[in-house]
């Protein structure tokens, strides 16, 4: 190899960081400003617990923004639901680390969303499974909801953080063929 190839692989090797830098800038940003919400919900450090994620998503109000325009002509309810989301957090992990340290990480997120005025409005006991479902309620609207889902596989987090209204909510779920009218108090 002369010096011309070591130069170019170097500045090549520059490139990519420099690139995958600049990536990640904008969705550190959406967490901080996500962070100071009433619907966001801190679930602290899930990679202690549970090692990497398998999956993690963190969308902000202006791409939420986007899609409810796009979606604005063929279906109303969804764009205005849209709109009014400021951000969507999930989170997705293989269960491979110790089962004991893993509930107890799911358990301390759940005292956490109970101190924090979360209401719990769904849960699902079964012997291979658990569900969830808070909301951060203002009144007659909710401010965020917060899913958590654990299996003998995998655990995940979920945070849709704005203002939704439960009867626009369950008429968008509706139109995915997804009846929730029953745990949001609607039938």
């Amino acid at each position: 190899m002369n010096n011309t190839t070591i130069r170019r692989s170097g500045m090549g090797r520059f490139f990519v960081g420099l690139f995958c830098t600049l990536l990640a800038l904008p969705v550190m940003a959406q967490e901080d400003e996500l962070r100071g919400l009433p619907g966001f919900m801190d679930f602290g450090d899930l990679s202690a617990a549970y090692g990497d994620p398998k999956i993690s998503i963190n969308i902000g109000g202006g791409l939420l923004q986007f899609v409810g325009m796009m979606s604005g002509d063929s279906n109303p309810e969804t764009a205005k639901m849209f709109s009014s989301l400021k951000g969507v957090r999930v989170f997705g992990y293989n269960l491979n680390a110790d089962p004991g340290v893993a509930k107890k990480k799911f358990g301390e997120v759940k005292t956490s969303l109970k101190s924090a005025g979360w209401e719990s409005v769904v849960q699902v006991n079964e012997e291979d499974e658990q569900v969830f479902i808070y909301m951060k309620l203002n009144g007659g609207v909710m401010d965020g909801m917060t899913v958590m889902t654990v299996d003998a596989e995998e655990v995940m987090f979920i945070n849709i953080i704005g203002q939704l209204d439960p009867k626009q909510l369950g008429k968008v779920m509706k139109g995915f063929d997804v009846d929730i009218d029953g745990a949001l108090g609607q039938e």
